[in-house]
């Protein structure tokens, strides 16, 4: 028995321990966490060896995470449906899976090698010298570019959710905190905002709850759950670059271009949304597509409709791009065709195409299928059009000619692609840009058909986020259209002949440079800091060509598995400071907690559409958007199979307070907003039935206090109002509820 054999067992049984002691200590939840991503990560790579065998590293370790994603995600929808999305299902889930994953039989095949579409360098002595100074320049800006990661996740450790201004505590976290109380799929509904949020795929979510089993009352993973589809996202463009005929250097070049715009990484990285996890589902199945295309075989149909399903179950963006990716896909297998390629009868090219079909379906058919039945539209509440005639209604105000007159709709194009450097970073206008649109025309020229249709695809991903969306702040729209940008600039500078080295070189030092002054530490710490990287470059590059720190094979899963079950370990009392201090400087959820002390109350809110902070530091709160008539009470969520009721209509003070006495509500956070919102001042004028507990100026916690009898039970006498405490004043813990807890 090798030491190795040992890894699988003591994970499944770390597994199995997480689901039935759930109370666990920090350091031990932190152990199941590592255990977790492990299973999921063995299991995906198990039907990666079984199904593409022959894929490239880069593109197996993709196929690898998309298939990890799946055995994570899918269950996990599933469970929600029946009710039973409880962490502990789901760590039994994971152990099982990844048990059975063992049997999995693993094909010797030849790996493929792609097809080599670089022209042979220029035989000059100095440019053999130079590629030794480009590649010590890579692995520094490579190292540059994690050093960023890693500061940015250092200074963010004990910081709540939320801190980049996205959508985490709207409706991303709020979803999954409802999930964690009710164990099944309910959207929470919110008052004002987007309506809707309920209605969106949910796999992005899911994928946030998944991070959340392994504690079950700390988001300190799920509020990251966008990082390791960002770094799956660079191992994508790589295998797509590869594809493309980029020898591996190239190909993590364009990986590195990509990752270096700070956008992407962390900024993008460090959330709990779905813009990276829909971007990465986007690129692997281009890069499974592209297998597939080649040489059509089961595996790879199996890879393709997984990635393109995920796609579609985790943001209605992908309804844009699964027709691109299936078109770019078939036509890339009419062009390989056509160049000599694996010819494959119709019939099986047929079974193949059900095959994607089945697996998409499969994969992120959930949600569609949950709005068709419930409300006669799969992409609800979207109407949808053929000829004029409406086949499936929806809501005029979801549509983007409806959405044009809103501010968010302008764009100054020229401004947007050259002047925002938040966005895409200093270098963009000058590298990813041009070759956005050289390079398809190059490749077009030389008759790299399909080289030109893949490098097309950022004109016409930018194009649909142009005219078929509404939202024009952002670039995280199209993000899968930088990321091939990022390839086409690559593919260019492989065919620049001699430039192409100094060209990468000066690129790859100011890549190095501009990412030592996001540690923002001043100009003599920068220039020292870019030499020690250079430095770091030079010695990784030789202790790789040397072999240094290499173990015999059969020790190094072991020596890994230590490894990471003693970072686990180490990270429990991080875990613990997290949740000590992660609303220190959120005073609205901080002051609620410590005023209602570490218990569990039930919350009502009203106001903006972001509560999520409010359900607790440990999500121990019953937070509950309140409808304003018992008749509202079955529409306050949306789930399958319910009647979708407006629970939001004025229908006095009196109805409303009977619904807050029903849900027997403790607590009420106001939030002003400018928007028409009528609790606010009904439990101004109402001092007798509500203590006014906490007031910032952008808060309001109000303790909801007995109703008021009627004048007949009560004599006519009025008792007094309580006093309330004067804005800014700091609250007040309850009575007997000690020190914030984590």
């Amino acid at each position: 028995m090798s030491p190795s054999s040992l890894i699988p067992p003591a994970i499944t049984a770390i597994l199995l321990a997480g689901a039935i002691f759930q109370g666990s200590s920090r350091a031990f939840q932190a152990l199941v966490l590592a255990a977790m991503l492990a299973a999921l990560w063995g299991t995906g790579s198990r039907l990666a060896r079984w199904l593409v065998p022959d894929f490239e590293t880069e593109s197996r370790w993709t196929a690898a995470f998309t298939f990890a994603a799946a055995v994570a995600v899918v269950p996990a929808t599933w469970m929600g449906h029946f009710g039973w999305m409880w962490p502990g299902t789901f760590l039994i889930w994971t152990a099982l899976a990844y048990a059975a994953s063992r049997f999995l039989p693993r094909p010797a095949v030849a790996v493929e090698e792609p097809p080599a579409d670089e022209p042979p360098a220029a035989p000059k002595p100095w440019l053999a010298r130079f590629a030794r100074i480009e590649t010590v320049l890579l692995a520094a800006a490579i190292l540059a570019v994690a050093v960023v990661a890693l500061h940015d996740m250092h200074r963010l450790r004990y910081t709540a959710s939320g801190d980049y201004g996205f959508d985490d505590n709207s409706y991303h976290l709020s979803a999954v905190a409802v999930w964690l109380r009710h164990g099944d799929l309910r959207m929470i509904r919110f008052s004002m905002g987007d309506a809707s949020t309920p209605f969106y795929p949910v796999l992005g979510e899911v994928a946030s709850w998944v991070l959340f089993t392994p504690f079950g009352d700390s988001d300190v993973a799920a509020r990251w759950s966008q990082l390791p589809f960002a770094v799956f996202s660079f191992f994508a463009v790589a295998g797509i670059a590869r594809r493309l005929g980029l020898s591996r250097w190239n190909a993590v070049f364009a990986a590195l271009v990509f990752a270096s715009i700070h956008r992407v990484l962390p900024v993008f990285a460090l959330g709990a949304g779905n813009d990276h996890s829909a971007s990465y589902f986007t690129l692997a199945a281009l890069d499974a597509g592209l297998a597939l295309a080649r040489r059509p075989r089961p595996g790879a149909a199996v890879a393709t409709g997984a990635a393109v399903g995920l796609l579609l179950g985790t943001k209605y963006i992908g309804i844009l791009f699964t027709p691109v990716i299936l078109a770019v896909v078939a036509a890339a297998h009419l062009l390989e065709r056509r160049r000599g390629g694996k010819r494959a009868p119709a019939g099986r090219l047929a079974k193949l195409a059900v095959l994607v079909m089945l697996a998409m379906a499969v994969t992120g058919g959930y949600t569609y299928l949950r709005n068709a039945v419930t409300m006669g539209n799969p992409i609800f509440p979207a109407p949808v059009r053929l000829l004029g005639v409406e086949v499936f209604p929806g809501w005029e105000s979801a549509t983007v000619t409806y959405r044009k007159d809103a501010p968010e709709f302008d764009i100054d194009l020229w401004h947007f692609l050259t002047r925002r450097k938040e966005l895409f970073g200093p270098f963009f206008p000058f590298t990813m840009l041009p070759a956005a649109v050289i390079a398809p025309l190059l490749a077009l020229g030389r008759r790299r058909f399909v080289a030109a249709l893949i490098l097309s695809l950022p004109a016409v991903f930018f194009l649909q986020f142009l005219y078929l969306m509404h939202d024009h702040r952002d670039m995280r729209y199209f993000l899968p259209g930088v990321a091939l940008a990022a390839v086409a600039f690559s593919w260019l500078l492989a065919r620049a002949g001699s430039w192409a080295a100094p060209m990468r070189a000066g690129l790859l030092a100011l890549i190095t440079y501009q990412a030592t002054r996001r540690l923002d530490r001043g100009d003599v710490f920068e220039i020292l800091m870019t030499l020690a990287l250079f430095a770091a470059g030079a010695l990784a590059v030789l202790a790789w060509r040397r072999g240094w720190g290499r173990t015999e094979w059969r020790w190094r899963g072991l020596a890994a598995a230590a490894g990471i079950g003693f970072a686990a370990l180490s990270l429990g009392p991080t875990v613990g400071k997290y949740q000590h201090l992660k609303l220190d400087r959120r005073w609205g959820p901080f002051a609620l907690e410590q005023i209602a002390g570490p218990r569990g109350v039930r919350v009502g809110y009203a106001g903006l559409n972001q509560p999520y902070l409010f359900f607790g530091s440990r999500v121990q709160n019953d937070l509950q958007i309140v409808p304003r008539s018992r008749r509202g009470l079955p529409g306050q969520y949306y789930s399958w199979g319910k009647p979708l009721v407006e629970p939001y209509e004025d229908r006095g003070y009196q109805r409303w307070r009977n619904v807050l006495d029903r849900l027997k509500i403790e607590y009420l956070v106001l939030i002003p907003t400018d928007a028409l919102t009528p609790e606010r001042d009904w439990v101004a004028k109402r001092p007798e039935e509500f203590e006014l507990m906490f007031d910032d100026g952008s808060t309001e916690i109000w303790r909801v206090l007995p109703a008021r009898p009627a004048p007949a039970e009560r004599g006519g006498a009025d008792r007094p109002g309580r006093k309330r405490r004067g804005p800014g004043t700091a609250p007040r813990p309850a009575a007997g509820s000690g020190s914030r807890s984590s």
